[in-house]
């Protein structure tokens, strides 16, 4: 029996070909979709890979939903204080755990939203420098979520972290 070494390497090289080519499509499409659609406020998440710990930028007071690991996830409202301003943060969840939204009272803003979820983070931030601004933050928005998993579904969420600030949250 002969073996001819070009017929093999064809067919190798068209293998790999076509997995360097599935390769680059999957990535292309966890680039496009990993993020998630944009907020209620028309804010698109910046992708967070990993499991992000709470961070807030200067002058913000962060705070976490559920408090501690494990706990469930409920609507909550959370007293909130940021230099001499007090109000409150409040929180609400799609029935399907997948969805979360917030309001403020007071003269307070939220300046950033973490949203975690499968194995990765969407950040929602409320900024000057985002688009669109917000040089005030925000005191509300809706349909903030975690990223889509590989198989372009949202996951349910397993926890959010909010920065609030002072201002008026146009």
């Amino acid at each position: 029996m002969r073996v001819t070494t070009r017929t093999t390497t064809r067919s190798t090289r068209a293998r790999w070909t076509a997995r360097g080519i599935g390769l680059g499509l999957t990535t292309a499409l966890a680039v496009t979709l990993g993020a998630g659609p944009a907020s209620a406020a028309a804010v698109n998440p910046v992708f967070v890979p990993g499991n992000p710990a709470l961070s807030c930028p200067n002058g913000a007071e962060g705070f976490r939903i559920p408090e501690n690991d494990g706990d469930p996830l409920v609507d909550t409202t959370v007293p909130v204080t940021v230099g001499t301003e007090s109000g409150t943060v409040i929180v609400n969840f799609s029935d399907d755990l997948k969805f979360v939204s917030f309001d403020t009272t007071g003269n307070l803003a939220i300046r950033q939203v973490t949203v975690k979820g499968g194995n990765n983070a969407n950040r929602y931030i409320y900024d000057a420098n985002s688009t669109p601004s917000f040089p005030d933050g925000k005191a509300q928005d809706s349909n903030l979520v975690s990223p889509l998993n590989m198989g372009g579904q949202i996951p349910t969420i397993s926890h959010v972290d909010f920065c609030v600030i002072e201002g008026d949250g146009s």
